[in-house]
């Protein structure tokens, strides 16, 4: 297939799977130290891919278990969706995808608006009586502004979590352990396993390590096999 940039502004490359900066497609810890938060253009096949990431923190007791408190999050963000809007769309959808009468398509876009409300105010209640469910939440951290948030998600949300995450979706499928190795001298090491889509949260990385220079920060990344 052809590579495509999923950005018009390109102020930086990522290496190319032969360049000494990346092992098979994924960055090194040398080419991480050259990305800017202003932007990084990703080439990609059609269709996401899916990376499996593992990152590792170490180092002295009170700012790693800073850093662990500080990373967890609800795994939630509220866009604000205007419901209307969201059954306008799907209306518009339905009658261009051949819907057989208007009744039809606006049968359907209620229906599937009202799916749709309802998952998102159980996710909303579940992010309230739990607001550290998820050990590693990238909004907890380098929180969506409110402006953002009211412009939305296909407006604005993806191009800021693009510029300051390093990714235009949230990570997902978070899972953590504490782990103690004789490497460390039997020091704890946090292990954050988590998938994202077609690249690897880089940019909030970067911000970490400037949060927390105390700490050592190794993030592994794999693609998934389809």
């Amino acid at each position: 297939m052809t590579a495509r940039p999923i950005l018009p502004q390109i102020t930086a490359h990522p290496p190319s799977a032969s360049s000494p900066l990346a092992v098979g497609g994924i960055l090194t810890a040398q080419a991480v130290a050259k990305l800017k938060a202003a932007g990084n253009a990703v080439w990609l096949d059609e269709g996401p891919q899916y990376i499996f990431n593992r990152l590792e923190v170490s180092g002295p007791d009170e700012p790693l278990y800073d850093f662990i408190g500080a990373a967890s999050g609800p795994g939630f963000v509220d866009w604000r969706p205007e419901w209307h809007s969201v059954y306008e769309q799907i209306y518009f959808e339905a009658v261009r995808g051949g819907a057989p009468t208007r009744e039809a398509a606006e049968h359907l876009a209620r229906k599937l608006r009202d799916i749709l409300w309802r998952r998102h105010e159980e996710e909303r209640v579940r992010s309230e009586l739990d607001s550290h469910r998820v050990p590693l939440d990238l909004n907890a951290l380098i929180p969506i502004p409110s402006r953002v948030l009211r412009k939305g998600f296909v407006e604005a949300g993806q191009d800021w979590m693009w510029a300051n995450w390093g990714l235009r979706w949230p990570i997902r499928r978070v899972r953590f352990a504490i782990e103690r190795r004789e490497t460390s001298g039997g020091k704890p090491v946090a292990v954050f396993r988590f998938l994202s889509e077609d690249w690897s949260p880089w940019i909030a990385l970067v911000r970490m390590r400037e949060r927390w220079p105390e700490l050592r920060f190794e993030m592994k990344a794999e693609y998934l096999e389809s």
